[in-house]
This record gives structure tokens, C-alpha cells and sequence, in this order.
């Protein structure tokens, strides 16, 4: 099958990456970032997941070195009360969520490669009648990364189940892998980066899959008080075993980022997806428009960040139409040492308007909140 080909292809990729050594004294242990196609690849996505989403912060958090540079073990913990749907099995309206996070982060005993694995859990308190998926549905990461002569390069692979919540309050509605293979180059303010990737992801309705894959090529420039990015994103999708499924989408974006003063930033963002069914010829575009301010007023004091953003999907057989609205707010305070040696207390409240010209009932109203405490270096 495709996705045990690109499976052994990603794992084949990553474990020969260990080849390439560089100087002790060049390492760093910076995480693994997931490459742009992860974000930009996502067509099928929620429209949750058009909302700016809160930093990924945690409730208590503990760190364990194991030796200079060999692994380093990160574990959090976090509550939080959420609306239920409907009453839940003990009569009341909310439920307690429960997020589990351990990260493991290696540099392979001083090699240049350097490796990130991440394991989460999002169980409810009361989840019978709430969703026929796994009591404690999971998300699973895997990175591998290496440089070599100013090139930059490596593989990830992601597996989330149905019914897994994140932090930023998206819900996974199937379960989905992703595996992608990425390199990318920097010459002075500039810089490529280039991937390809693979997902599956399991429909609800039929013993299938939804199969997409594709390259992203985005090409960034940074300055001082200024930057810029341009990204481009290509897929391939369609449905086993059912036939005439096949469609094919692009999305291009463009991000800017202003800094008029070293207290602020200004970030808009555009982009654009357009999918064609190949069997119908119907096409579909989505345009998504977004203005994020950032206020910090110095290094070691509080950050406040938000702004809005609109989307509006249609379609050229007038069966979809459909405008969202969002905007939220996020104030991070650093407290300084008070239970650990760098604790920040995290305020998020996010507002969403959706709006189905074509099916009325399916237009609601979004208000949520959260309030977390991250606590470091015990």
C-alpha cells in the first residue's frame, strides 16, 4: 500500500541521516519543528482549526536530563473544564478534560542527528454517550533532523486518533497519519524549504480511506523590522476503495510580519485553497484572511497577542457557502520565581461565528476560555 511505502521510505530517510557528524560544540536541542506542509496541507481540516490557537502551554511540567546532551524527558499535565454536549452521564453541563504530555528529546550521544518523540492523551471523565471512539484517544509524534554543509533536512511522522482534543480545544473527527520528508536552506535572510508528504486518514461513514499527498515549497525572507513568506502547497486526494473520488487542490499564502517598534508586531496573513473534483469538475475555493498583533513591552514581562480573521468557502454548484469569523485574545504573565524558576500564568478567549448560507442549521456560535499555569525548572 502507498502509505507502508512512504512509512518505510520516511523510516529508511531518517535512520540514514545519522551518517552526517558535526562538532560537539555545534549541537543544539532546539525541538523538531513540523515542517510548513503540516499546517498548509491540511484541506479537510475543522474550521476550528482557522482560529489563531493559543501557545501550547501546559499545567505543571517537570524536566529530567539524562547525561550532556543525550535526552532530555518533559512530562505535563493539565485540567481543564469544557462544555458538554447535551447533559453528560452525571447530569452536569461541564466535563473535566484531562491533557497528558510526555516529550522525549535526544541528540543520539553528540551525533549531528537529533531525534523527538511525542506521546498525548485527552481523556474525558465521563465518556460514555459522548463519542464512540477510544476512552483515551491518543496523539503520536516521531522526528528525526540533521544538517549538513548549511542544508537542513529530515523526516517526521504523526498519528492522532479519533476524538483526541488538543490544548488549543480542536477536536480530531477521524483518525488520521501523516508522514513527510523535508529539507530546507538558508542563505543569509533567506531562505527555501521544500517537502513532501503522505496522510490517510479513516472515514467515518465507509470502511475507506481518505488519501492525500503532495509537495510544499515555501520561500521566506527576514529582516529586522520585517519579513515575509510565500508558500505553495499541491495535493492529490482520494477515497479507497471508492472510485471517481479523486480530487485536486492548491493553496498558496502569503505571510508578512512588521515590527514598527521592538515592543510590537504586526502579522497578516492570506491565503487561498482551490479543489477540483476531477469526476464532477466542480470547483471549490476557500479564501482566509488573518491580522495577529503581538504587545511586549519588555523581555521579562507580560505578552499580549490576538486579532481577527475571516474565511469564506463556495463552491461553483452553489451547494456550499459558508462564511466564519473568529477572533481571540491571549495574555501570557511571567511571574518569575514563585513555585519553580520560571512560572507563567496563560489567559486565552477565543470567539468563532460561523455562518451555513445553505443549511442554516448547521451556522453556531463559539465562546470559549482558558486559563492555565506553566510551571519549569523545579
Amino acid at each position: 500500500m502507498p502509505k507502508f511505502g512512504l512509512l518505510a521510505a520516511v523510516v529508511f530517510f531518517a535512520l540514514s541521516c545519522a551518517t552526517a557528524r558535526t562538532d560537539r560544540s555545534d549541537l543544539t536541542l532546539e525541538p523538531v519543528t513540523l515542517p510548513a506542509a503540516f499546517e498548509l496541507s491540511r484541506i479537510h481540516s475543522t474550521n476550528g482549526d482557522n482560529i489563531l490557537k493559543p501557545p501550547p502551554s501546559a499545567g505543571k511540567t517537570f524536566v529530567v536530563n539524562l547525561g550532556p546532551k543525550l535526552v532530555e524527558l518533559k512530562a505535563s499535565y493539565l485540567e481543564k473544564l469544557e462544555p458538554a454536549n447535551g447533559l453528560n452521564a452525571n447530569g452536569q453541563e461541564h466535563e473535566l478534560r484531562r491533557h497528558l504530555n510526555v516529550l522525549a528529546t535526544s541528540s543520539f550521544g553528540g551525533s549531528g542527528l537529533t531525534g523527538e518523540s511525542e506521546l498525548a492523551y485527552s481523556p474525558l471523565n465521563s465518556l460514555p454517550g459522548h463519542c464512540e471512539c477510544k476512552d483515551w484517544p491518543k496523539m503520536f509524534r516521531l522526528g528525526l533532523k540533521n544538517h549538513w554543509a548549511g542544508l537542513k533536512y529530515g523526516a517526521d511522522y504523526k498519528s492522532v486518533d479519533r476524538g483526541f482534543v488538543s490544548l488549543a480545544g480542536i477536536t480530531t473527527e477521524q483518525a488520521r497519519d501523516e508522514a513527510h520528508l523535508w529539507g530546507e536552506h538558508g542563505l543569509g535572510p533567506f531562505n527555501i524549504r521544500g517537502s513532501i508528504g503522505e496522510s490517510w486518514e479513516k472515514l467515518l461513514d465507509t470502511d475507506g480511506l481518505r488519501v492525500s499527498r503532495g509537495p510544499t515549497v515555501a520561500f521566506s525572507f527576514d529582516r529586522s523590522q520585517w519579513g515575509a513568506m510565500v508558500a505553495s502547497t499541491y495535493q492529490w486526494v482520494e477515497q479507497l476503495p471508492a472510485a471517481n473520488q479523486e480530487t485536486t487542490a492548491f493553496t498558496n499564502t502569503i505571510r508578512g510580519s512588521y515590527r514598527p517598534f521592538s515592543f510590537l508586531s504586526v502579522n497578516p496573513n492570506f491565503s487561498i485553497t482551490a479543489e477540483r473534483n476531477q469526476y464532477t469538475g466542480v470547483r471549490t475555493e476557500t479564501p482566509r484572511t488573518e491580522l495577529i498583533f503581538t504587545y511586549k513591552p519588555a523581555p521579562n514581562s507580560f505578552k499580549l497577542t490576538g486579532g481577527p480573521s475571516f474565511t469564506r468557502s463556495f463552491s461553483a454548484d452553489r451547494l456550499n457557502n459558508v462564511r466564519t469569523f473568529g477572533t481571540t485574545a491571549a495574555l501570557d504573565w511571567k511571574l518569575g520565581k514563585f513555585f519553580g524558576e520560571g512560572d507563567v500564568v496563560s489567559f486565552n478567549l477565543n470567539y468563532n461565528q460561523q455562518l451555513d448560507f445553505i443549511s442554516p442549521t448547521n451556522s453556531h456560535n463559539n465562546l470559549s476560555g482558558m486559563l492555565q499555569l506553566k510551571i519549569t525548572g523545579f
